[in-house]
């Protein structure tokens, strides 16, 4: 069992996130728990479901909405239910109120809440949830990616759909829809830059 404490897991694109997030799915209810599985609903890949890069899918239990209150929500959801673990896709994407809530739900009904999500948007700047999550998360921990180089990937590099990398824009914008995104170190990803 793991211990009721909020956990960041973080790392760019491609780095396996959503991978270890079903991979905790299985194995929590083959082991009898009962789990949710959550994200924010500006994620619009997937729609209701989480999707791995090999299109493997999950339904999604919770949809949440910018406004939702999710210490109400999973409070009213206990009044009926056992709860052992809960799941969060994409976090960064929730308010910081919102990972507070979260982080009320390990602390006052004792439940270990995973969250997964980018460190950075595609101009390396921290999302409110990411930030917050950094802030007061027990536990952090890095799932890496290499760069083609062999370096370490660290950056998100929004790319248009004439395959142009794009370092201007809006903080949101989801992959697959009207960008592209490829996780790059440092390094390649000035040259890029400097190119442009």
């Amino acid at each position: 069992m793991i211990e009721a404490k909020l956990y960041f897991k973080y790392g760019v694109m491609g780095s396996g996130k959503t991978r270890d997030l079903q991979k905790n799915y299985y194995s929590f209810t083959e082991d009898g728990k009962s789990v949710i599985i959550m994200k924010p609903q500006i994620d619009t890949k997937g729609e209701d479901k989480v999707i791995a890069r090999d299109n493997q899918s999950n339904k999604v239990d919770l949809l949440i909405n910018k406004d939702d209150n999710i210490y109400i929500i999973i409070s009213k959801y206990l009044i009926d239910n056992n709860l052992d673990y809960i799941l969060v896709d994409e976090a960064q994407f929730l308010e910081k109120e919102q990972i507070d809530q979260l982080s009320d739900i390990v602390d006052y009904f004792n439940i270990p809440v995973i969250c997964y999500g980018i460190r950075t948007d595609f101009r390396n700047n921290l999302f409110a949830g990411g930030q917050e999550l950094f802030a007061i998360a027990d536990v952090r921990e890095e799932m890496t990616k290499m760069c083609s180089c062999g370096n370490m990937s660290i950056y998100n590099v929004r790319f248009d759909k004439d395959d142009n990398p794009v370092f201007d824009g809006q903080q949101v914008a989801i992959d697959g829809e009207d960008y592209t995104y490829k996780s790059m170190c440092r390094r390649c990803q000035k040259k890029l830059k400097k190119k442009k």
